[in-house]
């Protein structure tokens, strides 16, 4: 392997919006009806699609380097107008890839999904998972392939690592509004990559992501700001509250989100309020 793995790296994430499936929710449904029920209720596909739209999608859409795949999961009976929807949305953006998933155990149909869009000749393929409400910065793809280089001896004894980037914002709506909310986080899943083999038998979602300093090599980078986590009420894992990382006063808002994930706080705000 090179020296800078980045050079063999493949860089691959995984999205799923509304997948019904067995597992995989904190929230637990005794039946695969129950668990589709809720996750096709119109109301909230139409609250997932508006932050995948203003949120999630721009920040792909803006990665500096563009040499990436990104696997948008959604369950195989999706139905429109959302399924629709989103294919309209990713027309423009060529590494973004819709699977339409089967019901069956979550880790095993959301490995298959990113099984399926490995380079087998990859020298090291770099995982990452954003839930239809979460962003990355700009440049993380950038940063990915960078920063790996650092993590080359240890990848190589261990056959796997993480790259944690800690240092980000919340972005919270709710019936007053949108608050960014500066944040400092370990392992949180976005802005967090897993480097593997191609052939490895687990994949991203087969690692408890605050778990992951047990079981390989990780390296946390807190110095830019490289993930944003929506909160909205619907989440399905809960968001602590914390006083503010840092001071953001709030005519800073819209030039960091636009900055650093390519989102336009005007127009989010604007496609939230039409909801309401």
């Amino acid at each position: 392997m090179d020296e800078a793995i980045g050079t063999g790296m493949q860089v691959l994430g995984l999205c799923r919006f509304s997948v019904p499936s067995l597992g995989g929710f904190q929230v637990e449904h005794v039946t695969l009806e129950a668990r589709r029920a809720m996750l096709y209720d119109p109301s909230r596909l139409d609250l997932r699609t508006v932050w995948f739209e203003h949120v999630t999608l721009p920040s792909i859409r803006a990665q500096r380097d563009r040499n990436f795949t990104f696997v948008v999961m959604v369950g195989e009976d999706l139905p429109d107008p959302w399924r629709s929807r989103l294919e309209r949305m990713i027309a423009d953006v060529p590494q973004v890839r819709i699977v339409a998933a089967p019901p069956g155990q979550h880790r095993r149909i959301c490995a298959d999904a990113v099984r399926a869009h490995v380079d087998p000749a990859a020298d090291c393929v770099a995982e990452f998972r954003l839930d239809d409400d979460d962003a990355v910065a700009v440049d993380f793809v950038e940063r990915v392939r960078a920063d790996a280089a650092a993590l080359v001896p240890a990848f190589l004894k261990a056959g796997n690592a993480a790259l944690d980037y800690s240092r980000g914002v919340v972005v919270e709506s709710g019936p007053d509004g949108v608050v960014v909310m500066p944040r400092r986080a370990l392992l949180w899943t976005p802005a967090l990559a897993v480097l593997t083999k191609a052939d490895a038998e687990q994949r991203i979602l087969d690692h408890p992501h605050h778990k992951l300093w047990r079981n390989m090599p990780t390296l946390t980078l807190p110095d830019e700001v490289m993930f944003l986590r929506g909160s909205h009420g619907g989440n399905d894992s809960h968001i602590p509250k914390e006083p503010p990382a840092w001071d953001l006063p709030r005519e800073r808002w819209a030039p960091l989100l636009k900055r650093r994930f390519g989102i336009d706080l005007a127009g989010f705000e604007a496609a939230l309020a039409g909801l309401r």
